[in-house]
């Protein structure tokens, strides 16, 4: 009994030792990282709602619009709202950002702040902002990472800003 029982764990010892040396020779692979980078979402008419779900502004995304390449954000307020221009550009350079970064084929947004009439439905422009993919540098700072946001977007991208919108803006 003892005899059988040192010639198990001899050959339990020596198939390990053997299986142990299979993977380093004919395998040999690189380490793969275990959270490697989504692939780009392939914007559509289809998924640009389900993509704006995930995006949070400060203002009401009155419409997206898409033509491919390009995407047309409308945030709309309401006479009575109160304005921040930090949080303006926050939500412009946010969306942007995300766009950019989640998305593979999204080259331009467009993006438009406007005030809205109820009662006589129109509607009067405050901001708009031009944002492109190929300016890299322009987007690459995380919105985290930004303390000012009207500065950080008014050096980098086309802004328009109407000066009715400064008057609107909240002490």
């Amino acid at each position: 009994m003892p005899r059988r029982l040192f010639v198990a764990i001899a050959m339990s010892a020596f198939l390990a030792a053997m299986l142990s040396w299979v993977p380093t020779l004919s395998w040999k692979q690189e380490d793969v990282p275990a959270f490697q980078a989504a692939r780009p979402v392939e914007l559509s008419e289809q998924n640009v709602v389900d993509l704006f779900t995930f995006m949070t502004t400060h203002y009401n995304i009155k419409r997206v619009k898409w033509e491919n390449p390009s995407v047309f954000v409308d945030l709309a307020v309401s006479p009575k709202d109160r304005i921040d221009a930090n949080r303006v550009f926050h939500d412009f350079y946010a969306v942007t950002y995300d766009l950019f970064r989640l998305t593979g084929n999204v080259e331009h947004v467009y993006f438009r702040l406007l005030e809205k009439e109820e009662v006589e439905n129109t509607s009067k422009l405050l901001v708009a902002i031009e944002a492109n993919r190929p300016d890299r540098a322009a987007y690459f700072v995380s919105p985290t990472d930004v303390e000012d946001y009207e500065t950080h977007v008014k050096t980098r991208f086309p802004v328009r800003v109407e000066p009715y919108f400064y008057e609107r803006v909240s002490p």
